[in-house]
């Protein structure tokens, strides 16, 4: 394979991350975690791919005879350069999100626990039962 036809792969291979990250950030917002994992495990996925295909790369490129760079593959490093800042960005975001929801969910807790101890130094003791002896009989 070509290493142009490769570059262009993994050109289309980034694009398909960025969309998947996009959606990622709409479901963190939308607090729907499971279809965050998942699109998280699509981005593994496609992360995978771009590693064999430049691995592949790599290797055409050693085994190709020296013939200068190819504009063409100079214009896509370029334009994947740009589509991963934009997915470094979107990341960020998504980052943000998570500790800002983190910090609530630890909030939270921190409140129930200051209640449940409130309770249990103000609040009546656990009922129990009365108990009679009969000592005349």
């Amino acid at each position: 394979m070509e290493p142009r036809d490769l570059m262009m792969m993994n050109y289309n291979l980034f694009k398909k991350m960025k969309e998947l990250t996009e959606k990622q950030e709409q479901v963190l917002s939308e607090d729907n975690m499971e279809e965050f994992n998942s699109l998280f495990n699509q981005r593994e996925q496609i992360r995978r791919e771009i590693t064999a295909n430049s691995r592949k790369y790599d290797i055409e490129i050693k085994n190709a005879p020296f013939t200068g760079k190819d504009q063409g593959v100079k214009d896509i490093s370029m334009e994947i350069s740009e589509v991963i800042r934009s997915i470094q960005e979107i990341d960020r975001k998504i980052e943000g999100l998570i500790i800002s929801k983190k910090d609530l969910l630890s909030d939270d807790i921190n409140s129930i626990k200051k209640g449940q101890s409130a309770i249990k130094r103000y609040g009546a003791g656990p009922k129990r039962a009365t108990r009679f002896l009969d000592t005349k009989g």
